[in-house]
């Protein structure tokens, strides 16, 4: 099992430091939630790979196939149900974050087996509800707990992008029980028929990978940090941060913040990521550059964050759109470097890099 824990100094993370410290885990259970998303979403996920201007290789996509001719019509509709872009699958997150030494999908699966279905519902209750949720510990707080009417309350106070998954929440709250055995039922036979036949395939796929990440984090722990993780700086945090490994990631990164000071935040990296980099010449990486800046909300989301700093969920209420889809125009925004995360009260903001912004203009009209 392998993991990444980092040495602090005084706030921010030596480069000595992460040079020695790092290492990279391989997660089995984050790879089977992101396998869940890769499926539900259906031809989403492969569009977002295309997106970076990159193909899909025939590994990844046979095994996408191979995974769905084996999952009854009643489970692909429960994929889309819990996993597609509105879907309420993001809560397994949860129980991988605050698990980090478990390294089987069956013991997950069995933590939630272990939860009540209030104690599931309140998951997704966490996960849709950040900014309208009273301070942890309060009486307001306190009261929401399995009381189905200030729940459906608060959920009438959050503001939705995707009426789906409105109506979805409000199922799981009015059927707790029904949800509960519908999600284990999903996660369970998708383990069995879907995911463990190519257990051993993908976690193979990762390890052929991992070695070029072990160089460049021995040779430029820098490079990893800035470009990779699109981290401009790492602070003190007491539990770390854990780095995982991505088949079905594919490219770029996603961070992961636990929103709790006792457990680790997650980078989950794209085992393909280095395409995005090292094989781009300056035309390339020019014509890369307004590619991914040819999009209205990409053009919305840079002129919010030259404001200030922004965090995921309450970005998309200011523009209207999704969760997931903010992440996904992140994730084109952070490969050409304008934006990085930066971790402040227990969340990840996003925070816009005015000199990476200029320098590729600057450098387009110094070279005609």
């Amino acid at each position: 099992m392998n993991w990444m824990f980092i040495e602090f100094k005084s706030g921010m993370v030596g480069l000595v430091s992460m040079k020695k410290a790092i290492a990279i885990r391989i997660s089995t259970p984050m790879e089977f939630l992101y396998s869940l998303f890769a499926v539900g979403t259906d031809k989403g996920f492969i569009e977002m790979i295309r997106a970076f201007d990159l193909e899909p290789n025939d590994q990844i996509t046979g095994i996408l196939q191979e995974m769905k001719k084996r999952l009854s019509q009643y489970l692909l509709q429960e994929m889309t149900y819990f996993f597609d872009a509105s879907g309420c699958g993001f809560i397994l997150y949860k129980y991988i974050v605050r698990n980090p030494t478990i390294n089987k999908v069956s013991e997950i699966i069995e933590q939630v087996q272990r939860d009540s279905a209030d104690d599931l519902v309140w998951k997704i209750i966490e996960s849709v509800c950040k900014n309208t949720l009273p301070e942890k510990e309060t009486p307001a707080y306190k009261e929401l707990l399995g009381n189905r009417h200030k729940l459906l309350q608060l959920l009438g106070e959050t503001r939705f992008q995707d009426e789906k998954r409105r109506s979805r929440v409000i199922e799981a709250v009015d059927n707790p029980e029904e949800i509960k055995q519908r999600f284990l039922l999903l996660v369970s036979r998708f383990y069995a028929v879907g995911f463990a036949p190519f257990e051993a395939d993908i976690l193979q796929a990762i390890e052929a990978e991992k070695p070029k990440y072990d160089d460049l984090l021995e040779e430029k722990p820098e490079l990893v940090v800035s470009q990779y993780l699109n981290i401009d700086r790492l602070l003190d945090h007491p539990k770390g941060y854990i780095l995982h490994l991505s088949f079905f990631k594919y490219v770029s990164c996603h961070a992961y913040s636990s929103y709790q000071e006792d457990l680790a935040d997650w980078f989950v990296l794209g085992i393909y990521s280095d395409r995005l980099y090292d094989d781009l010449a300056a035309v390339e990486r020019q014509a890369q550059f307004f590619k991914v800046l040819s999009d209205v909300n990409r053009i919305a989301i840079i002129r919010r964050l030259a404001e200030r700093p922004w965090f995921g969920q309450e970005l998309a209420e200011a523009l209207n759109i999704s969760p997931p889809t903010v992440s996904y125009h992140m994730g084109f925004l952070q490969q050409i470097g304008v934006v990085s995360f930066t971790r402040t009260d227990n969340r990840f903001y996003y925070e816009l890099d005015r000199s990476k912004l200029l320098k590729p203009l600057e450098g387009f009209i110094k070279s005609i």
